[in-house]
């Protein structure tokens, strides 16, 4: 992907697919930051209801729309991405909106903490459907550089994605340096992004940044168990080959000895007697368990 001249601050990014439902007050709400040196990307991933035309209908030069076939969440965001001439990326959701300050509050962190690559909120507001909020909010962590093996660990152990994906400005050089997004995955190749580039990347959380609304409905991308638990079992796979043992699992262990493999085993087969969508993990624990035997 070649370098650009950066234009703007900010591209908001917005992968839409059917979403008459929801995009208008999702662009709205991007539209009417205060902080206004940003361009918005609105990728339509070939859209069949009522989107386009409730897109189409607002003007505003800041808007940049591009309509594509069909090929899911990932392509579409990895368009945008080669689409956008900001020096920093922010994804929201089609589904979702923010304050009118989040810009300029992530803006703000940015000036007085310069050194950093990837600037993520410290919470998400969780909202109904009809976009009332829930009693839930997402709190996320700090990762200081010295700790950001913990990610890595957290995720081994609980599955749990330590970076949000949303409302995140993210420098568009950390994606020339790292590549793009796993498009190959149906859902949460964020968080397998993260993951795989975790002491590549400098992150550091907005304690002001929080005030992004995430909308929970039936027809979200992350609703697919099967897809879950299939990018769960890639990281986790990920994570056996490529790092060091002692960052996940605290000590340092052959990765060529039946202890090491034994792990790798159980590990898989715990997830497996877990989840109800489980073929993926069983995938793996075979595959370990293959190479156990062989030892």
């Amino acid at each position: 992907m070649p370098t650009m001249k950066n234009s703007y601050f900010c591209s908001f990014i917005v992968a839409v697919y059917n979403r008459e439902k929801y995009i208008k007050q999702c662009i709205d709400s991007i539209l009417s930051q205060t902080h206004t040196n940003f361009e918005l990307i609105i990728v339509d991933d070939g859209s069949t209801d009522n989107s386009d035309s409730i897109i189409r209908e607002i003007t505003d030069q800041r808007i940049k729309y591009f309509k594509n076939e069909h090929k899911g969440c990932w392509p579409t965001m990895n368009y945008g991405i080669q689409k956008a001439s900001g020096q920093f990326l922010c994804f929201i959701g089609s589904d979702d909106y923010i304050s009118s300050d989040l810009l300029e509050n992530a803006v703000c962190a940015i000036k007085n903490n310069p050194e950093y690559d990837y600037y993520y909120p410290t919470a998400l507001n969780i909202v109904h459907e009809d976009g009332r909020p829930t009693d839930s909010i997402w709190r996320y962590l700090s990762y200081p550089l010295a700790e950001r093996h913990n990610l890595i660990k957290l995720f081994w152990e609980c599955q749990i994605g330590g970076i949000p994906h949303a409302a995140s400005l993210i420098r568009k050089e950390v994606f020339l340096k790292q590549g793009l997004y796993n498009d190959t995955f149906f859902n949460l190749s964020d968080t397998a992004y993260v993951i795989s580039h975790a002491l590549d990347i400098k992150f550091f959380m907005v304690q002001e940044l929080k005030t992004y609304y995430n909308r929970q409905h039936k027809n979200q991308t992350n609703a697919n168990q099967s897809e879950r638990m299939r990018t769960f079992s890639e990281i986790l796979d990920e994570i056996i080959q490529k790092y060091p043992t002692e960052l996940y699992l605290g000590k340092s262990i052959d990765k060529n000895s039946a202890e090491f493999y034994k792990i790798c085993v159980d590990k898989f087969m715990s997830l497996a007697e877990k989840t109800p969508c489980n073929e993926h993990y069983l995938k793996k624990a075979e595959k370990y368990m293959r190479i156990l035997r062989g030892i």
